[in-house]
């Protein structure tokens, strides 16, 4: 199986992305690597892939992290494991209802004692008496999704028989509204009590105790579900993989089932070595569609790889093979890229230089375009190659900026871009690619060097905001919405700070925001948004629009109104208030 793998990376051919690696294809792999060996002409130089399409080999996957997938029951099939083995109850949801007097001990009534997995912690009954037999107390446990269920396991709190339920039913639901009884014991002998009976869909379990004992507390250490079908998630985990050289990486590609109420995504990590340490990049955004690109630290020799399969049903999804495209060639070989000044005061406008030191070799295709992620819009102020001013082309939105060279930049050079933004959180970070013509669908994210875990290319905010809302206008002030097509709307726009304790939630912590214009006399004319946000940048595309209509569709008239925006905060909130005027 080692021999067809390697196989495969040998060859890159594309038709084999479909090829699934059994004993009944071997022999056709043979006769590939025959052709292979007599016509490598038409294996292409530069444009290549790795695949894997077996997940159980030794040294492909990392069994350390791997959790709850299996990959063996069906060779070369990567899905979830069997939950008929796994203790569906285990860290889920569990609450406890007692008809009798419960323990004073709050310890000793705690439900979530009984599905944390451990035989030293239990939940208590106390012993029946004529006034409080306790008959009718229950257990419900919340699997937290549809399962098939046909076994329920109550383990008491150590070896005294004593301690055991003396009666007790089980009941299964899929709502906490109606209950299906599965099982009934009216008498128990045995410590442990094993209730089994016919597979059933349910996502509720209820244990209700019939009958305690009279002369001992019933003490319940853990109540565990089996069941058949599938665990909710798991993830699988490759070993680090090995392109051979420094490498473009491109797109992913899967074949596989993922059926509807399944997901399967996939996410990427790029390093300088073959192991993990400090050169290795973040994990990328999980994907979910085959044939995507994803964002890495490139050109890189090493990647890994995840694979995180999740269903909300009783099915699985399956993954057959997953592949990795690459280009040996490089858009440019080594590139460090860096934003100046890089600390600064949060939500104050000003001017930085973002500085890509580019250093080509022969066989790079060469930039012809940047495309630069910008967490707050920003305005292009100059380009320059090697401390020229360079005639370029851009496209600027909220989200992005875009530089086109009028040639390829293909020898060493440094290229400093001029912009002009008002950065509002905690880290800005200002990605940057490189794209060529000659490979436009396979860009590479240039090299940022990481100082105290801050990517060069990140913009780090100090302080705190003096005020939730800054930097707000509206434009044009005066419009007009008559629809002659000019000045028919105007834009509010401002900056949403957050003022968050720890400092790494700064950005993070969501907020209510209300935008209402009023009239002079205070009436509410038209509720623009009400809506929670975290720190935002209302600007560009991301403005807030009035057309000039009130609740009712109307046009409102000519004259003054009031916009005014409110942001909820532990302090009671604060609000902006500003002129707005209306003419025709």
């Amino acid at each position: 199986m080692k021999y067809c793998y390697n196989l495969l990376m040998i060859l890159k051919i594309p038709f084999l992305s479909s090829i699934h690696i059994t004993s009944m294809n071997i022999r056709l792999l043979s006769l590939i690597m025959l052709f292979g060996a007599l016509a490598p002409s038409t294996i292409s130089n530069a444009q290549n892939f790795l695949i894997d399409t077996t997940f159980n080999q030794p040294g492909t996957f990392d069994s350390s992290k791997t959790t709850f997938v299996e990959y063996n029951s069906e060779p070369g099939i990567l899905k979830l494991k069997s939950g008929e083995n796994e203790n569906l109850a285990k860290g889920k949801f569990a609450y406890v209802y007692y008809t009798a007097i419960p323990p004073t001990d709050t310890a000793s009534s705690n439900p979530f004692k009984l599905i944390d997995g451990k035989t030293s912690t239990f939940l208590t009954f106390l012993p029946a008496t004529g006034t409080q037999p306790g008959s009718g107390s229950f257990i419900v446990i919340d699997l937290n999704a549809f399962r098939t269920v046909k076994k329920v396991r109550i383990v008491p709190f150590g070896p005294n028989p004593n301690l055991r339920p003396r009666a007790y039913t089980v009941y299964v639901g899929t709502d906490t509204l109606t209950f299906e009884k599965v099982y009934e014991n009216p008498s128990t002998i045995d410590t442990f009590q094993v209730a089994v009976f016919n597979p059933v869909v349910a996502k509720y379990i209820k244990i209700v105790i019939d009958v305690m004992a009279t002369n001992y507390n019933t003490a319940i250490s853990e109540i565990e579900v089996y069941g058949e079908g599938y665990l909710p998630a798991g993830n699988y985990f490759s070993t680090v993989r090995d392109f051979g050289k420094k490498v473009n990486i491109g797109s992913f590609e899967f074949t596989g089932d993922v059926p509807q109420g399944t997901f399967a995504t996939f996410s990427f990590r790029t390093g300088a070595n073959n192991k993990v340490d400090s050169t290795w990049g973040s994990w990328s955004a999980a994907k979910g569609v085959s044939n995507s690109q994803f964002d890495v630290f490139e050109p890189r020799q090493y990647i890994q790889y995840q694979i995180n399969l999740v269903t909300n049903n009783l099915l699985s999804p399956k993954i057959d093979d997953i592949k990795i495209n690459y280009d040996t060639n490089n858009v440019v070989s080594d590139v460090i890229t860096q934003i100046n000044p890089q600390y600064v005061p949060i939500l104050k406008e000003a001017s930085f230089t973002l500085s890509i030191d580019a250093q080509f070799k022969p066989n790079d295709y060469g930039i012809d375009s940047l495309i630069i992620a910008t967490p707050s819009p920003s305005k292009l102020n100059s380009v320059m190659v090697n401390g020229t001013p360079a005639s370029v082309l851009s496209s600027v939105t909220a989200k992005e900026l875009r530089i086109y060279f009028p040639s390829t930049v293909k020898t060493s050079s440094k290229i400093d871009i001029n912009i002009t933004t008002t950065p509002f959180l905690n880290i800005n970070p200002f990605i940057v690619k490189a794209v060529s013509n000659n490979v436009v669908n396979n860009y590479q994210q240039l090299d940022s060097p990481i100082k105290n875990g801050v990517q060069g290319w990140s913009i780090v905010t100090t302080g705190v905001p003096d005020k939730l809302i800054a930097n707000s206008k509206v434009e044009p002030n005066p419009f007009t919405p008559n629809g002659d097509g000019i000045n028919d709307v105007t834009k509010i726009t401002f900056f949403l700070g957050n003022i968050g304790e720890p400092k790494e939630l700064i950005g993070s912590q969501a907020r209510n925001v209300t935008i209402k214009i009023f009239d002079l006399t205070g009436r509410v004319i038209k509720n623009l948004i009400d809506q929670n946000s975290a720190s935002a940048a209302y600007v560009a595309e991301n403005s807030i629009i009035w057309d000039g209509r009130d609740e009712n569709g109307k046009i409102v008239r000519p004259g003054v109104y009031i916009y005014q925006i409110f942001v909820d905060s532990d302090n009671g909130g604060e609000h902006l208030s500003k002129t707005v005027v209306v003419s025709y």
